[in-house]
């Protein structure tokens, strides 16, 4: 650390202490619209429900120009050609991602040399794969512990035309599970409007904090915290006659008549 490189940042999730089998991971502009359960992600039998996208990756070799997921898709597919024989073509969806630690652990134990470089990779790189997506889960499917899936969820692309249209949708309560709010080369014009779109629309559909969320201070200026004695504090014991008037701890303190 510091790391700005997500698919780095995935390649050592499954060493965070106390992870179970089967988890989730999200990235941070994925939401869940309304309650769901583990059936979701995951079958009775354990076998992880995989959100494939329709869209392809593309074939060709990465290249700078293409955005950085197209090239970590084309690079997992030849770790997936070299090791299952395999062809793969989808890429993922903008969803959580159910994830299996003996899948993450199998992978880092063969030393897979693409999924080593991109762990030292500060910045996305054409030479990355996506260890927590299109890798996992390709390597999953082809190991028979995933198959495909039907997800239900909105991507909302920010500062395009029908983004408000889908934000009215998703705020009028759209029959989906989870959405996505997406920024991908916003227009520096179309920024500031998209901002506060955006804003709008989450302070409406998610109008509490969760219990996992810090709570805004209520004051811009907040009073600074005041030292607190653990001593009693002193009072003041009634004059006795030609004496002075003395502070004592309530301990100390005498009885005048």
């Amino acid at each position: 650390l510091p790391v700005f490189n997500s698919h780095a940042i995935e390649s050592r999730l499954h060493h965070i202490p106390g992870l179970s089998e089967h988890y989730l991971y999200f990235n941070d502009d994925v939401f869940i619209n309304r309650p769901v359960g583990a059936e979701r992600f995951f079958h009775g039998s354990g076998i992880a429900r995989i959100p494939l996208s329709p869209l392809k990756l593309g074939v060709g070799a990465p290249h700078p120009l293409e955005p950085a997921p197209n090239s970590a898709g084309k690079n997992t597919r030849e770790v997936i050609r070299r090791f299952h024989g395999r062809f793969i073509t989808h890429k993922s969806l903008h969803t959580p991602h159910p994830q299996l630690l003996s899948v993450m652990r199998e992978m880092e134990d063969l030393g897979i040399e693409e999924l080593e470089r991109t762990s030292y990779s500060r910045f996305r790189s054409t030479s990355d794969v996506a260890p927590a997506s299109t890798l996992h889960h390709h390597w999953a499917i082809a190991t028979g512990r995933a198959v495909p899936a039907d997800y239900s969820f909105r991507y909302v692309q920010l500062g395009t035309p029908d983004m408000r249209r889908r934000l009215a949708r998703l705020a009028a309560g759209e029959d989906v599970d989870f959405f996505c709010l997406n920024d991908v080369d916003t227009d520096p014009k179309d920024r500031a409007p998209a901002q506060a779109a955006i804003h709008a629309f989450l302070e409406r559909r998610f109008p509490f904090p969760s219990r996992f969320e810090r709570v805004p201070r209520t004051t811009a200026h907040p009073a600074e915290p005041r030292e607190v004695s653990h001593r009693p504090a002193a009072r003041r014991v009634g004059r006795r006659p030609g004496r002075q008037a003395r502070l004592a701890a309530p301990q100390e303190a005498r009885r005048v008549d």
